[in-house]
């Protein structure tokens, strides 16, 4: 007998923590935050205090009430976990690089070493240093103990001081897997198989000897590399138990990346002379590539900002084995930000410049261009942006009236994006910008779901990530495979 604890991922979007238990121990399966929630309770513009952000976190069920698998150094003595439930997992498998998958890592006491792709690494690595994470969550690769520092503040002996500086931050313990070879160290047998998806993604085969199970993690079949998913159904038939996501199981519209490039370029052919811009999800390198060639192929010069530039060279640094990366100067230039007040506002020792920002600019010195530049050849150029407040960037490049704005990212999810998305069309209209909006989603649609489900054939369905997981068992007919509905926080027994 073997048990699986969903405790994330269960009536919502994200938010995946995955336990899976056998005779010889357990692992997790993503361990995500659910982004909803805390913005739900997220009060003010302060960051939680890590004296109580565990506390916290727990009381919002945003992390699981789970003994054995905290940090000692965040747990203070509230005695928030007493009487909760045991765990001792020996590793925490991460799919993919989005933060509802791996956000809470970050919670984990050190010893539990994540296990994860190259690539997925090196992408966390480029969030970690471009992104707004502080505290806890932020400790993703490199473990900050808290009380350490606190002793340290109050020792005098410098050698001591020395000593517990360089214990202050640790790396965690790493497994780095591999697609279709058996991950390492693990208590049953566990082989990743890379899946189409926004960003480079994994699902996993799990053999825990009783029963086998398969995790999509997030997929899709209507990306570039759809031959992955197709791949991994392959392998996947006929296990016992399929965990599969279901973000889109209401939704049957379609759009592929092929559809993606041909409608860009009939928007571009249509603004000969005028500006484009187009903004894009932060680690959709598959869009990046789209939207350079498109710009390459109506003559225009593709312009990525700095933050877009830092991520294909912390990809290319990480040894990551995609393919061929995109080269600055040679494929796309890089958008000068003017942040200083000097004259010229490009003074790279301004304060208002991050450190990797001015590491990007003096490695790609030949490679840049500047706002004004761009506005005295505003037909030539493609601006290539990830993040909503890089739309104010466009007020210094002045755009021409019904120049383009393409949006080719996910739509808003909840309530507060949708009042950041109203500001950002607000600007669009204030700089006179004709929009569009063209995205093919990371996830699969429901005839593709049920397809997916088809071919694998299980025993048994288990859908989360989903806010409707009743409807798999409305589509799935009778005669297919069994519908399991987990609940929140609840272990479920697996039998044969």
């Amino acid at each position: 007998m073997i048990g699986v604890g969903f405790y994330g991922g269960v009536g919502e979007i994200g938010g995946n923590k995955i336990l899976i238990s056998g005779r010889d121990g357990s692992v997790f399966l993503d361990f995500g935050l659910n982004m909803r929630k805390k913005r739900e309770y997220g009060i003010g513009y302060g960051r939680e205090r890590v004296s109580r952000i565990l506390r916290n976190y727990i009381l919002l069920e945003i992390l699981p009430r789970l003994r054995g698998i905290y940090r000692e150094d965040l747990l203070g003595e509230g005695g928030q976990l007493s009487g909760a439930e045991e765990a001792d997992p020996q590793a925490c498998l991460i799919s993919h690089a989005h933060l509802d998958h791996y956000g809470l890592v970050g919670f984990l006491k050190p010893e539990i070493p994540i296990a994860v792709s190259k690539t997925t690494a090196a992408l966390i690595k480029h969030s970690l240093e471009t992104g707004s994470l502080a505290g806890p969550e932020a400790d993703v690769l490199v473990y900050r103990d808290r009380l350490l520092r606190e002793r340290m503040g109050g020792e005098a002996d410098p050698e001591r001081r020395r000593e517990l500086r360089d214990r202050l931050a640790v790396e965690r313990p790493r497994i780095i897997f591999s697609g279709g070879r058996e991950v390492s160290g693990m208590p049953f047998s566990i082989e990743p198989y890379p899946v189409d998806h926004s960003v480079p993604a994994f699902g996993f085969l799990i053999d825990v000897g009783e029963a086998q199970i398969a995790y999509t993690g997030d997929l899709r079949i209507h990306g570039i590399v759809k031959h992955y998913t197709e791949k991994f159904m392959e392998n996947a038939r006929r296990v016992d138990y399929l965990i599969i996501e279901g973000t889109r199981i209401t939704d049957s519209t379609h759009m592929t990346e092929s559809k993606v490039r041909e409608y860009a370029l009939r928007e571009l052919r249509d603004k000969e002379g005028k500006f484009a811009a187009a903004i894009i999800s932060a680690h959709d390198i598959d869009r990046l590539r789209t939207m350079i060639e498109v710009a390459q192929e109506l003559g225009r010069t593709p312009i990525l900002s700095p933050k877009l530039a830092h991520l294909l060279k912390t990809l290319k640094e990480g040894e990551t084995h995609l393919r061929s990366l995109p080269e600055p100067g040679k494929d796309f230039l890089i958008y000068y930000e003017r942040r200083s007040l000097t004259e010229g506002g490009y003074l790279l020792s301004s304060r208002y410049y991050y450190s990797w920002q001015r590491q990007i600019y003096r490695e790609h010195q030949g490679h840049v261009i500047k706002p004004e530049e761009v506005a005295r050849s505003q037909g030539d150029y493609l601006m290539i942006f990830a993040g909503l407040g890089y739309v104010t960037e466009l007020v210094d490049v002045n755009p021409m009236p019904g120049s383009l704005f393409i949006e080719s990212t996910s739509e808003p999810f909840d309530e507060e994006q949708e009042i950041e998305w109203e500001k950002v069309e607000r600007w669009i209209s204030l700089l006179r910008m004709d929009r569009v909006h063209i995205h093919s989603s990371g996830h699969a649609n429901r005839e593709d779901l049920l397809k997916i489900i088809d071919e694998i054939s299980p025993r048994a369905v288990i859908p989360i990530h989903t806010e409707r997981p009743r409807e798999f068992k409305k589509l799935i007919g009778r005669g297919g495979s069994k519908v399991i509905v987990p609940e929140e926080a609840a272990r479920i027994q697996l039998r044969l």
